[in-house]
């Protein structure tokens, strides 16, 4: 190996050691992100393909999310990505992740480094300028928690340096861009590309009046793009198949494709570094920061660098800005209302990707340019006087920074400490250039990168508890999932404002070794986890009628079926149930899709006089309607607590609106009448109930069932909560009163698991159909207001069945596994046996070795048709698209091996 070759290699390992050493705590330290995508989004899908893959399994079904999705076809996932796949191996999980960060930003930094040197032709401190401008930048820095971001744009500065003389290095660059799984970033990558290789041809076409050097860029792009796509065919294939079934279908509304654009009155604060006032997770997008020695680096660079030779680096750092604006920019407003790559994605800022790469580049061709000068020696006092002096020119640059600082400071509402260090900053910066100190500048800027990294999420990295501790309600859903084949499904509802119960013990365990933002992590991961938030379900195999997703999930019939009983105000483009549902829902439709449990929070509860009343169900009743308590666990009361209101009626008050019969052990029933301002309130109470109402009787005894009936003339009476009470002892126990079905509790800790008594079970024969002919027709059917999913099925494309409407028969499941279940079922009269798991092609059914047609039920779920008799009933998962994908990628990998070959040979 010669001595420069030797000494480049030196310059990267460097390179890689400073980036080790920048996101130590999240590499060799062991710790964490537990505050965003990374934790509640990534960590679940690579734990399970990391079980898949150490099983020998190829994960093509997730049954733990939106009731039956496909896994492999998500691309976000990243499955077929070469460089998960050891890591999935090797590592747990959540280090996997960690890991996973420090690989892809050695490999940006490293190809930043390259780049510099053979594109741009700098020296070796210039090109370690850019390669640490680019890892150790703000943009990259924020995007940690969007792994496959970061995974796809890592590969940017080795396409640029590909392109476009070796085209088989560049089909395989876009191939891991594609097969890293998030398209948009994708699509960046390759509009940037094309920006930067076939722009500056284009203007030279026109100058000129030649157009083939345009052509054979174009031309170039084109066969690296469709080689790249089809080394990725095994990830595309059936990713565009799933892309047809979602909610992404026909492009994302035309509001959520400018969603997170980049304000011009946030420009400087997005551009420029912090140092107070940590980034918050939901605002990661708008950081891409340089570093103000950055900023003044690329600005010198541009001033003084061969600008012909520079063209393509500036429209790319130029476009990736004017693109980010989004609903601010008029060109971006054309291209997201008619571009179908700009109208399938939101968060128009993450264009800032290609101005941070070309503001990093540019740094390193500022640093470099110092280089001559700063080693040729004065030999004039005329040039010496020139080396301390500050040209009118510069003087005005200088100004203008300190202008565009200012203005970020007003217009951001940023600190005034962080202004101050920002002229700081430029004031040192600018005498470094002025004395054309290049490693000095070198310095301060990775200096003010890593200082400003503190204020980023990736700053808080916690204890790797937060992805590995048990919480008590997880444990009692995988210990209850035991007796069940399948687990059945749950339900969470919560918006994470209540206290862990152990909060103590995590302060007095962690508050030493953490900062107070990661200890704050830490809890907010302990909540997340206690009530398994979308999509950690999927990391401990317990199946959720939930998920979350921002991608290509959930299907467009899991929107159906929301709209089907859900307002169209808590139905939401990516799932997340948890956060939009105000109330439980009507115990029908979870009995539907089988959710046996739900879990919540206390935060709605309330404790009056001495008693803790559970609110979370209640009863809404009209004159006639009545409620009842469906388990009473064994408790000896004095009395019967009672929270209640009437709503919707101005009544005297002693106006009767109804009653309570308490049943006790000894067969007597004791009737107490409920009345306005005695036992119920007139009105609802502004917050939380102050009162309750106490039903005594005279002698101790066993209660073995409550319940209300309505008896109002008008308006409603609500019933919030009921309690028993001991008044000898002050014990008690709550009751779960509802009007939406049976539930008893059955776990009570930091969060409260409910268990719905009369849940169907995963598999079950339908007697009763409604058939319809297509989507549009089953939705409305299901709409209407006498429907009811109690009673009977509504079958797409299958015959009606008049069968009896009480209720349905459930099937005995042998076996469930991903990709294959298998029922039997013994009929007397014909049926539908329903299988509420996501309908999708690629599902196929046996009965009884034959194959017949499976049907969509209820919007959503598989269906076959069987006739009377004993019936053996095989489900399998077979995409066709996978394989064919897996077909062409293989072809397309011998393709490339032979041009690698013929690169290496012309080497």
């Amino acid at each position: 190996m010669n001595r420069p070759r030797l000494f480049d290699l030196l310059v990267i390992l460097s390179l890689c050691l400073l980036v080790l050493a920048a996101f130590w705590l999240i590499g060799p330290a062991g710790r964490v992100l537990a505050g965003g995508d990374l934790f509640t989004y990534f960590y679940p899908y690579w734990a399970e393909a990391s079980r898949a893959l150490r099983a020998g399994r190829l994960p093509l079904w997730n049954p733990y999310l939106f009731m039956g999705v496909p896994f492999l076809a998500n691309s976000q996932v990243g499955m077929f990505y070469p460089l998960n796949w050891p890591l999935w191996l090797l590592l747990p999980p959540h280090h996997a992740l960690h890991w996973s960060v420090v690989l892809h930003l050695c490999l940006t930094a490293v190809g930043a480094y390259l780049y510099a040197r053979s594109s741009l032709r700098l020296g070796r401190l210039g090109a370690w300028t850019a390669g640490a401008a680019l890892a150790l930048g703000g943009y990259l820095g924020a995007q940690v928690e969007h792994i496959n971001q970061l995974q796809a744009l890592s590969w940017l500065p080795w396409l640029l340096l590909f392109y476009p003389t070796r085209l088989g290095p560049l089909a395989a660059g876009v191939g891991m861009v594609l097969l890293a799984g998030h398209t948009q970033s994708a699509l960046i990558v390759l509009v940037g590309l094309a920006i930067y290789g076939i722009g500056p041809a284009l203007w030279d076409g026109v100058r000129r009046r030649d157009w083939r050097p345009a052509a054979r860029r174009t031309a170039i792009w084109i066969v690296a793009a469709g080689l790249g796509a089809a080394l990725a065919a095994a990830q595309l294939a059936p990713t565009l198949q799933l892309t047809g079934l979602s909610v992404r279908a026909g492009g994302l509304p035309f509001k959520e494709r400018v969603s997170f654009s980049l304000s011009p009155i946030y420009l400087a604060r997005a551009l420029l570094p912090g140092y107070v006032r940590p980034v918050e997770p939901e605002n990661i997008e708008y950081v891409a920061t340089v570093g103000v020695t950055g900023l003044l680096l690329a600005l010198h660079g541009w001033r003084r660098g061969d600008r012909r030779h520079l063209r393509g680096l500036l429209l790319l750092t130029v476009a990736g800005l004017f693109l980010a604006l989004g609903l601010y920019n008029p060109v971006y407003l054309l291209l997201a209302r008619f571009v179908p790559g700009f109208a399938h994605f939101r968060a128009p800022a993450r264009w800032l990707a290609l101005w941070a790469f070309g503001a990093a580049a540019l740094a390193g061709v500022g640093v470099d340019n110092r280089r001559d000068a700063e080693d040729a020696p004065c030999t004039t006092e005329t040039q010496r006087a020139q080396r301390c002096s500050f040209s009118p020119r510069f003087l005005c640059v200088l100004c203008a920074s300190v202008v565009f600082l200012l203005w970020g400071a007003l217009g951001g509402r940023v600190a005034l400490g962080t202004v101050g260090a920002w002229v700081t900053t430029a004031v040192l910066a600018a005498v470094a250039l002025r004395w054309r100190k290049r490693s000095l500048l070198a310095a301060l800027l990775v200096a003010e990168l890593v200082v400003s990294a503190r204020t980023l999420p990736r700053a808080r990295a916690t204890a790797p508890q937060a992805y590995t501790s048990l919480r008590p309600a997880v444990a009692h859903l995988l210990t209850a999932g035991e007796d069940h084949t399948p687990p059945d499904r749950f339900l969470s509802l919560s918006a994470l404002i209540f206290d862990p119960g152990d909060l103590p013990e995590l302060r007095l365990i962690y508050g030493g070794q953490l900062s107070p933002d990661s200890l704050y992590d830490l809890i907010v991961a302990a909540k997340h986890r206690e009530v398994l938030s979308p999509n950690l379900p999927l990391a401990f195999r317990v199946p959720a009628i939930d998920g979350y997703d921002g991608g290509v999930l959930p299907l467009a019939r899991f929107l159906a079926l929301q709209r089907a009983f859900l307002p169209e105000e808590e139905v939401s483009l990516d799932g997340r149930l948890r956060e939009n549902l105000r109330e439980v829902p009507d115990g029908r439709w979870l009995s539907l899709f089988n959710v046996r449990y739900v879990i919540t929070d206390k935060v709605g509860d309330a404790w009056v006089d001495g008693v803790f009343y559970d609110l979370q169900f209640g009863a809404d009743l009209v004159a006639g309607e009545s409620a009842s308590v469906a388990y009473v666990p064994p408790f000896e009361a004095t009395a019967v607590g009672l929270i209640g209101y009437v709503e919707g009626a101005d009544l005297p008050e002693g106006a009767s609106v109804g009653e309570a019969t308490v049943g006790l052990a000894d067969g007597t029933v004791r009737t107490f009448p409920l009345r306005v301002g005695v036992e119920v309130a007139p009105a609802p109470p502004g917050g939380l109930p102050q009162t309750a109402a106490r039903l005594r009787w005279e002698d101790p005894a066993v209660v073995t069932a409550v319940s209300v009936r309505a008896a109002l003339p008008s308006g409603r009476l609500v019933v919030r909560g009921v309690s028993l009470i001991d008044e000898r002892t002050g014990s008690f126990q709550s009751l779960v009163l509802s009007d939406r079905g049976r539930f008893r509790l059955v776990h009570s800790g930091d969060v409260k698991v409910y268990e719905n008594l009369d849940v169907l079970p995963r598999a079950f024969v339908a007697h009763r159909a409604d058939p319809v002919a297509n989507e549009e027709e089953a939705l409305a059917r299901m709409q209407a207001p006498g429907f009811d999913p109690a009673r009977g099925i509504v079958v797409e494309g299958g015959v009606g069945l008049e069968g009896p409407a009480d209720g349905f028969e459930p099937a005995q499941v042998l076996s469930y596994e991903p990709e294959r279940v298998e029922v039997e079922v013994d009929l007397d009269r014909p049926g539908y046996l329903v299988l509420t798991d996501a309908n999708y092609p690629g599902w196929r059914a046996w009965v009884d070795g034959e194959e017949v047609e499976i049907l969509t039920a209820d919007l959503l779920f598989r269906t076959v048709y069987l006739e009377p008799g004993r019936h053996h009933v095989l489900f399998v998962f077979h995409p066709t698209p996978v394989w064919i994908g897996i077909g062409v990628s293989l072809a397309a990998l011998l393709g490339l091996g032979w041009l690698l070959a013929c690169f290496y040979r012309e080497m």
